[in-house]
C-alpha cells in the first residue's frame, strides 16, 4: 500500500461570495475519493433564510408523515449499507467493519427516531387541583425549536448526522447539516436519501466548506446548534451564540479514565481497554484515554497490554485483515506524536511505539509510569492510538486522579467486587460509567453525553427528540362546567 502525507479535503477556490469545490482525499494513500460543492461563509445567511421558510411549512406536516419519510429513507439506504460503508472507510480511514457497522446503525436510528416520535406523549396538567383553575383544561406538548444547525465531526459522521438531523426533522425543525470537510461523502448520500424520500429541500439543507460551521453558529435565524466536536469548538459556538441565547447541544472532548483495581480480571480489562481505545483508530471522544492501574497489578497489566498491542495489524482500512487504519490526516498523526513527546518530557516512559508517523499512519503507543500531574493524565486529550498508564495506590486515589481532569464524558471501573466497583463509579464526575467494560459504550438506548468541559445535553433514541424540541402548554379557560 502506498502511504504518503496528503492534504485532506483540499479546497479548490471559487468566487469570494459563491461556492467552490472541495476534493476529498483518502487518508490511507492520498487518492481522490470525490469532490463536493462547498458554501462560502458569506452565503450562510441566505441558507438560513431558506431554512426559515422551509420550517414554516415543515412544522405543519403531521408527525406521522414526518416519521414515515424517515422510515422510507432508511428502507432505501438499507440495500446500500455495504457500499456506503466502503465509501466511509475510504474517506475517513475507519476500518471497513466499523464503517459498515456505523452505516447500519445510522439506518437503525432513522427508523428508531420515526418510531419514538410516533409514540411521544404529551400530558394533561392538574388544573383541578388548584383553586381558581378548577374549570380550566391544560396540556403540555413538545414543539420544534425552529432552524437547527447540526455540526458533524469526522470520527462518526454518518451516525451523528442521522442522530441529530433525524431527531430534529421528525420533531418539525428545519435542519442545516454541516458535514465534516475531511469525510463528507457518505453523509451527503444520507441527505440525498432523505430528500428522495420526500423531505423538502428547504427543510433539510447542507452547508459544507471551511468557515461555514462558525458562520452557522453566529448566524441570525438559527434557533439551535447541535455540535459534536472539540471543547475548543464548543466554547467558540457558545461564545458566538451568547447574545441570542440560542439553544446549544454540545457533545465535546473527553479524557476518560479506565480504572483497573487490584482484584480485576486482567485479561478482560486488557481486552476491553484495547477495544475501547483503537476504535476509529483512537479518534473517539469516549475512548479510555487514561488507564489508571492499581499498583499491585500495574506491571502485569502493562506487560499483557504491550504483548497484545504489538500484534495489532495497522494498514489499509479496506483490507479485511486490518485492525487499525490511519488517523484522519498527516497533521493529526504529527500532533499525536508531539503529545507523546511532551508526555515523555513530563516523566512518562515510552514502552511501545517509535514516534514516527508515516503520513496519516501512527502505530499504537504505550506510555507507562505517567505521572498524575502530566498533561496527558489530566486535560491533554490525545486523539490517537496512545495508551496512557497511570499507577494509583487505592480506590480513593483512583477517584482523585480520574476527577482531576476538566473533562467528564465517560468512565469505567474493573473489579471482581461489583459493590466495590459501584462505590468507585458513584464518585466519578462523568456522564456515564461502565463497570467491567470499556467506557467507549454507546448503544442507542442510553442518554449519551458529558459533564464539566465535555459539554451538556444528551443523545440517544428519545433523548435527542427532547433536545430538539421544547415543551409548550396550552390552556382553555373555564371549559369545564
Amino acid at each position: 500500500m502506498r502511504i504518503e502525507s496528503a492534504v485532506r479535503s483540499k479546497p479548490v477556490d471559487g468566487p469570494a461570495t459563491g461556492s467552490g469545490t472541495l476534493d476529498v482525499l483518502a487518508p490511507a494513500d492520498g487518492s481522490l475519493v470525490g469532490t463536493i460543492d462547498v458554501t462560502a461563509p458569506g452565503d450562510v445567511p441566505g441558507l438560513v433564510a431558506t431554512a426559515r421558510a422551509g420550517f414554516a411549512a415543515w412544522r405543519r406536516v403531521p408527525v406521522g408523515t414526518r416519521a414515515t419519510l424517515l422510515e422510507e429513507a432508511a428502507a432505501s439506504l438499507a440495500p446500500r449499507a455495504d457500499e456506503l460503508g466502503r465509501l466511509l472507510a475510504r474517506e475517513s480511514g475507519k476500518i471497513l467493519p466499523q464503517a459498515t457497522f456505523e452505516v447500519r446503525g445510522a439506518i437503525g436510528l432513522l427508523r428508531g427516531n420515526g418510531e419514538h416520535a410516533r409514540a411521544l406523549e404529551g400530558r394533561m396538567l392538574p388544573t383541578a387541583a388548584w383553586p381558581g383553575n378548577e374549570r380550566d383544561v391544560a396540556w403540555e406538548e413538545r414543539v420544534p425549536l425552529g432552524v437547527v444547525a447540526a455540526i458533524i465531526p469526522f470520527n462518526f459522521p454518518v451516525e451523528l448526522a442521522v442522530e441529530k438531523a433525524a431527531a430534529a426533522l421528525v420533531m418539525g425543525n428545519a435542519v442545516i447539516v454541516k458535514p465534516p470537510g475531511e469525510c463528507p461523502l457518505a453523509v451527503l448520500e444520507v441527505v440525498g436519501a432523505l430528500h428522495a424520500a420526500g423531505v423538502p429541500r428547504d427543510a433539510l439543507l447542507v452547508a459544507a466548506g471551511p468557515g461555514v460551521g462558525a458562520a452557522l453558529a453566529a448566524a441570525d435565524g438559527v434557533d439551535a446548534v447541535s455540535l459534536t466536536g472539540s471543547t475548543r469548538a464548543g466554547i467558540a459556538v457558545a461564545t458566538s451564540g451568547a447574545a441570542s441565547l440560542r439553544r446549544l447541544h454540545l457533545e465535546l472532548g473527553g479524557n476518560d479514565a479506565l480504572i483497573v483495581l487490584d482484584d480485576a480480571d486482567l485479561d478482560l480489562a486488557v481486552s476491553e481497554a484495547i477495544r475501547g481505545r483503537i476504535m476509529m483508530n483512537g479518534q473517539t471522544c469516549a475512548s479510555n484515554k487514561r488507564i489508571l492501574l492499581h499498583r499491585a497489578i500495574a506491571d502485569a497489566f502493562r506487560d499483557a497490554l504491550v504483548a497484545r498491542i504489538a500484534a495489532i495489524r495497522v494498514g489499509d482500512p479496506l483490507d479485511p485483515a486490518t485492525e487499525m487504519g490511519p488517523l484522519i490526516d498527516a497533521d493529526a498523526a504529527a500532533t499525536v506524536a508531539g503529545q507523546i513527546r511532551r508526555a515523555i518530557e513530563e516523566g512518562a516512559r515510552l514502552v511501545l511505539g517509535d514516534l514516527t508517523p508515516r503520513g496519516a499512519f501512527l502505530s499504537p503507543h504505550v506510555l507507562a509510569d505517567v505521572p498524575p500531574s502530566a498533561a496527558v493524565a489530566r486535560d491533554d486529550e490525545v486523539f490517537g492510538p496512545v495508551f496512557t498508564l497511570v499507577t494509583i495506590d487505592d480506590d480513593d486515589h483512583a477517584v482523585e486522579v480520574a476527577n482531576a481532569s476538566m473533562y467528564g464524558l465517560m468512565g469505567s471501573v474493573f473489579s471482581a467486587d461489583v459493590a466495590r466497583a459501584l462505590a468507585v463509579a458513584d464518585r466519578l464526575e462523568t456522564g456515564g460509567v461502565v463497570v467491567n467494560g470499556t467506557g467507549n459504550y454507546r448503544p442507542p438506548f442510553i442518554p449519551f453525553g458529558g459533564v464539566k468541559m465535555s459539554g451538556y445535553g444528551r443523545e440517544g433514541l428519545g433523548y435527542t427528540l427532547e433536545e430538539m424540541s421544547q415543551p409548550r402548554f396550552t390552556v382553555i379557560r373555564r371549559l369545564r362546567r
